[in-house]
């Protein structure tokens, strides 16, 4: 395959992997959603408006979303969304229970500006160093150090729908091709809202926690000697836990065509931010625009 191709797939998969973090699923099955997606049957739509991506890292360029595909596959047992493949095997009105495997976010986060531009203008990069800082308490950019792997988690994951519309999904993750050698869980609510004067508009709110371990924020944040940077710059990272809270309103415009506006704010661990690599101690998503279902 050439090069450019190769490239463009990478592009492209980035951006999947990233919006599939930021987004909340449009799979939401409850007894008031019409929006629930056929059995046996795929599903792709794209998504077209402005948004991006905070990047917290050091030398960390924000990832635009411009446009932004879905892919969605839903069996009796067997699934696909976007970047995760799934098995439930354990099924009952109120509670699913899949086994999923899915990429690790922690890598796209590493990702230089030629992978990770798409359908995105150049943006130009500061070379002015901060002043107040000696060469050793410089901040360390993501591009000095050593690379950073693709990890492929797979584990286990509950989704609880209770009543009033509230649902519990619950992950326990651990990384199945030994990048970190570690784990990570997820623990999210979510709360849909509809109103009858507003019939084809619902509201989700959404709060949670993301948990890493310490072999998998060393693994990517923390700095040694296989870095190549000042021994001053040195950080071992500990475990992190990172909370999260997050807006989405979807409005059905037609079989067709939705209006989609999503907004989550992720605080990052001072765990992890006090590394050399972190410039900020938050990550926000934020994405407006219309999302076409073929």
């Amino acid at each position: 395959m050439h090069l450019k191709y190769v490239v463009f797939l990478q592009k492209l998969f980035l951006l999947i992997i990233l919006f599939t973090y930021s987004q909340q699923s449009f799979a939401d099955c409850t007894n008031e959603s019409s929006e629930c997606s056929a059995i046996g049957q795929w599903h792709l739509s794209v998504a077209l408006g402005a948004g991006v991506i905070t990047n917290p890292l050091e030398g960390g360029e924000n990832i635009p979303l411009v446009v932004v595909p879905y892919i969605h596959y839903y069996g009796e047992q067997f699934f696909i969304e976007n970047n995760v493949i799934g098995y439930s095997f354990y099924q009952t009105e109120n509670v699913i229970l899949s086994a999923i495997g899915q990429l690790n976010r922690e890598k796209s986060f590493f990702i230089d500006r030629k992978v990770s531009q798409l359908f995105i203008p150049n943006m130009s990069e500061s070379t002015i160093a901060r002043p107040g800082f000696t060469p050793q308490d410089e901040p360390i950019n993501k591009n000095q150090i050593n690379k950073r792997k693709w990890a492929v988690d797979g584990g286990i994951q509950l989704n609880w729908f209770l009543a009033n519309n509230f649902d519990i999904e619950a992950q326990v993750l651990h990384d199945i091709n030994n990048v970190y050698q570690g784990l990570n869980a997820h623990l999210g609510l979510h709360k849909l809202l509809t109103f009858k004067r507003l019939a084809h508009t619902r509201f989700k709110l959404s709060a949670g926690a993301k948990w890493q371990s310490k072999a998998l924020t060393d693994y990517y944040y923390g700095l040694d000697e296989s870095d190549n940077v000042d021994p001053k710059s040195f950080y071992q990272a500990n475990s992190a836990l990172n909370p999260y809270v997050s807006f989405n309103i979807q409005h059905k415009i037609n079989h067709s065509w939705q209006a989609k506006l999503t907004v989550k704010k992720e605080f990052i661990d001072s765990n992890l931010t006090d590394s050399p690599l972190f410039d900020e101690n938050n990550i926000t998503s934020a994405f407006i625009g219309v999302v076409y279902a073929f």
